[in-house]
């Protein structure tokens, strides 16, 4: 049975920190898929006959350090003979329907193309509840911006569904190309497991992990210290049950918790994780807070920056 091909799904995030763990995993495999859409001129990067600045120029990359140190990483692999793809159907399709919209196609036509309306409807309603929770973020009543918060988890669990969806089916024949396949995912893209596992059966050995699991392990005893709002919108994405006690008071802690994170990019030092020393930091402060402690401290944090966030947080649970 180990002679089955095998699937890795490496959950991270676009941090500089996980590259060394990523880059030990790739030792192990002969292929890496990129959570990206194809790009024209990916493969003359990987040949040489570009540069790394020159391939992200005309990227709207939001980690530029990550950006580039990966793709030194993948272009390394490749001299090496280890095969390097870009895979993401979903967001390939939002790009075709970015183009044609910018191109002058009528908004209509494009939205009912058979092969891009699926994506088209999943956007457009997560762009509305989107908008419905700026629009309420500053000047509704706490209990509003709570179900703004919820309804845009909805529509973006469905999202994510959609995107797993067609993900998993574009890397289920590629389990027939190499015997063993490293998959880069969000940490969030849990239902790619499920997508995936449906379509290869048993035949293709599917191996999850977290990146950095280790270190999220010895701090606080689980794999990743999934923020409220992630856990929000799992519990939609697989349609877990959920108590209405329980769903507002993580889609309340969620508005917190946001504040609290260092959105720049930090360079590690050593074997350090910077980032996930935040990201646990602010797992910490948010799963101490009621919903009326959120109520309360919503309206201070939230145009904070993270330092002061943080430093607000902690006093405020230090005197309650």
């Amino acid at each position: 049975m180990q002679n089955r091909p095998l699937i890795t799904i490496g959950f991270s995030s676009h941090r500089l920190e996980v590259l060394p763990a990523v880059e030990a995993e790739m030792s192990r495999h002969e292929a890496l898929v990129l959570e990206e859409a194809p790009e024209d001129d990916f493969h003359p990067f990987l040949a040489g006959e570009i540069s790394a600045m020159e391939y992200l120029a005309d990227k709207d990359v939001e980690f530029p350090e990550f950006s580039l140190q990966q793709l030194d990483m993948v272009k390394r692999w490749h001299g090496r003979g280890k095969a390097i793809l870009q895979v993401e159907p979903y967001q390939e399709k939002l790009i075709r329907i970015h183009e044609l919209l910018a191109a002058g196609h009528p908004r209509e036509e494009v939205e009912n193309r058979p092969e891009l309306k699926e994506v088209y409807a999943a956007e457009s309603s997560t762009s509305r509840t989107l908008l419905r929770f700026y629009a309420a973020a500053h000047t509704a009543p706490f209990p509003r911006v709570v179900d703004t918060v919820k309804d845009f988890a909805r529509t973006d669990a469905a999202r994510f569904r959609l995107r797993d969806t067609f993900r998993a089916e574009a890397l289920a024949p590629l389990s027939t190309r190499f015997p063993r396949l490293y998959v880069e995912a969000g940490y969030i893209h849990l239902f790619l497991i499920k997508a995936l596992s449906r379509l290869v059966s048993t035949r293709v050995r599917l191996r999850p992990r977290f990146v950095l699991a280790s270190h999220s392990l010895a701090a606080i005893g689980r794999p990743r210290p999934l923020g409220p709002g992630d856990l929000l919108t799992l519990y939609y994405i697989f349609g877990s049950p959920l108590s209405p006690e329980k769903e507002n008071l993580l889609a309340a802690r969620s508005l917190i918790h946001i504040q609290l994170l260092n959105k720049s990019e930090i360079a590690p030092g050593g074997d350090s994780a910077p980032h996930l020393a935040d990201e646990i930091q602010a797992f910490r402060l948010s799963s101490r807070l009621a919903f009326e402690d959120c109520a309360t401290l919503y309206p201070q944090v939230r145009k904070a920056p993270p330092e002061e966030a943080v430093a607000m947080v902690k006093s405020f649970l230090a005197k309650n």
